[in-house]
């Protein structure tokens, strides 16, 4: 098979491994492994980790089938539904465990728990896995981004309230209810079914001072203003 022909094949795929490949060509493993080594070196491919290879210069087309199975979120996702005015430079994918992350494509792992909320998206002729709008809010507040940003992020009129509240009580996170409870009921005068679920107080900013005025409802330290 020509290098042109197979390279065009290769253009499909998001991300590949010597497997596709082996797949697509009908060869052995020895074989890929020094074809692939030499379109790498002739700078036809990119190599993004260990054996798994793409044709892509965005990382949002394959970032969220390096491991799988993942999800785009946080900031990402925060700037892919314009949910914030930040622009950042690297990208943030969630997945059950925790590993290295890709310096040089600036790709960030972080390990969740929660793996619900996500769904899958065309993006440039691609099939990316992204949070839907309600659970970047959740993971926003579950890894600590800023009030501030969290309070902007909740200005976007196409957010389901009430999708945001079922997914915080599905957490069980008392913390992170408390806070969200907290925001919506001080934005949209509705705390959408959220209430306090002990008598612990919590900062409702992790990023500000521990001083403020004590909440006795939502029991938080309110020492940031929204």
């Amino acid at each position: 098979m020509k290098s042109i022909y197979l390279l065009k094949r290769l253009e499909r795929f998001p991300l590949f491994t010597e497997n596709d490949v082996a797949k697509v060509i009908n060869k052995n493993h020895k074989y890929v492994r020094t074809l692939l080594h030499r379109f790498h070196k002739g700078n036809l491919i990119n190599r993004v980790e260990r054996g798994k290879y793409t044709l892509h210069e965005d990382p949002l087309i394959f970032a969220s089938h390096i491991v799988i199975p993942s999800y785009l979120s946080l900031w990402t996702a925060l700037r892919y539904y314009n949910m914030t005015q930040q622009h950042p430079k690297s990208f943030f994918v969630l997945s059950p465990v925790k590993r290295k992350d890709i310096k040089k494509l600036n790709i960030h792992f972080l390990s969740t728990k929660h793996l619900f909320g996500y769904k899958k998206e065309r993006y440039s002729d691609f099939d990316i896995f992204i949070a839907d709008p309600e659970k970047t809010i959740i993971d926003a507040l579950l890894f600590k981004i800023p009030i501030e940003d969290i309070d902007f992020a909740l200005e976007n009129e196409n957010l389901d309230f009430k999708k945001i509240s079922m997914y915080a009580k599905k957490t069980k996170n008392k913390s992170l209810i408390k806070r969200l409870g907290y925001i919506l009921e001080k934005k949209k005068n509705n705390s959408y079914g959220l209430k306090a679920l002990d008598n612990n107080y919590v900062l409702l900013d992790y990023h500000e001072n521990k001083m403020g005025k004590k909440n006795k409802k939502w029991k938080l330290i309110i020492n940031k203003e929204i």
